[in-house]
């Protein structure tokens, strides 16, 4: 019985099909093999299934998924047993469905450490292993096995197993370059999220679709014809890249991020930076100094001079509640008072203009 000649019953038929549209319907590799496992185990007639991924860099099996198996045990199997394992390494190299008993006889297996203290801890007597290959890589197994009561394997499982072997193949090397998209996608998110200055994530159609915890801070802090005009003023720099593009004060910068992770495709990330010779208003000394909006516009009043009884009159607050707000400003900049307040501000930028309103 070969793979061109075996024909699939109907039941057998079904279960395949149910198997590979499941290996469509994930891009998560543990996804994929927790999915499959209940029918593998009934394609194949067996009772235990585990499966994991070789770590290449690190030289061993990680990632498992397991059915009808201990996890105790299998924490051994990652601990200590993959180190003494006799069959794997031979299994491996096949690079298809091969029974164990083709690498190394049932009875010479029966003698080992391996088999007596890993494989009967739960059972498990014949066995058969698919491992699939990314080129030289391997990016995934299926590790299938029956217990001591049962009958061995024979090449029906084998050639059932080799006819899902490139729908298997092909769903982890999809995994693992979905997995890599998303590490990159991540460390871009980490760049960009949590960056002191705001930045805006726009598409390839110049839509803004993310702003950061600090452009949505300073957003807050614009009034609705300032946040059109600033977004207008960011669209015309991505369009034009003109490194004049200004807005109050701030200049913009730009990165480009080819990533290709659904509908996002090559996004722009545009970040508003003071400019060195700046104007201190209240946006600004939010964002750079990563204050409350009220904080900010308190900072403000006290750079033109006002006292606590005039910043009170002004904001419609009592003495008290701006002394609250003048102290909590005093600690969140590390100062002792008003005079140092203002040179820390101050000697922040260069060539300060305030601006008169």
């Amino acid at each position: 019985m070969t793979d061109s000649t075996y024909r699939l019953r109907d039941s057998e038929m079904q279960l395949m099909l149910g198997i590979i549209d499941k290996l469509n319907r994930s891009s998560d590799s543990k996804q994929i093999r927790k999915s499959i496992a209940d029918d593998l185990l009934a394609l194949t007639d067996a009772d235990m299934f585990a499966s994991f991924v070789w770590n290449d860099s690190l030289q061993q099996f990680d990632d498992l998924v397991y059915h009808n198996m201990s996890q105790a045990n299998l924490d051994r199997y990652v601990e200590y047993y993959q180190y003494c394992d006799p069959i794997t390494s031979h299994l491996q190299i096949r690079k298809e469905a091969t029974l164990v008993s083709d690498v190394m006889a049932q009875d010479e297996l029966e003698r080992t450490e391996f088999f007596n203290d890993f494989l009967q801890t739960d059972g498990l007597k014949w066995g058969i292993n698919l491992y699939a290959y990314d080129g030289n890589l391997n990016v995934g197994d299926l590790r299938i096995w029956r217990s001591d009561e049962r009958t061995p394997f024979s090449l029906r499982e084998v050639t059932l197993l080799n006819l899902l072997k490139p729908h298997f193949t092909n769903a982890m090397i999809n995994a693992k370059a979905m997995k890599l998209l998303q590490e990159q996608v991540s460390g871009w998110h980490d760049l960009w999220e949590f960056h002191p200055n705001p930045c805006f994530i726009f598409n390839r159609e110049l839509k803004n679709i993310h702003r950061n915890q600090a452009a949505l801070a300073f957003m807050k802090t614009l009034t609705l014809n300032e946040q059109l005009l600033l977004l207008e003023s960011a669209i015309q720099y991505a369009k034009l890249n003109n490194a004049n593009e200004h807005w109050q004060g701030y200049r913009f910068s730009l990165s480009k991020c080819d990533l290709a992770l659904e509908d996002r495709r090559d996004l722009l990330m545009i970040q508003l930076n003071p400019q060195s010779k700046a104007v201190i208003d209240q946006a600004w000394i939010l964002q750079r100094f990563n204050l409350t909006p009220t904080e900010a516009k308190m900072c403000l009043l006290m750079l033109r001079g006002m006292t606590d009884q005039s910043m009170a009159e002004h904001l419609f607050r009592s003495v008290w509640t701006v002394r609250a707000h003048t102290k909590s400003i005093f600690e969140k900049l590390k100062v002792a008072g008003r005079a140092e307040l203002t040179h820390v501000i101050t000697t922040t930028v260069a060539d300060i203009q305030l601006p008169n309103s």
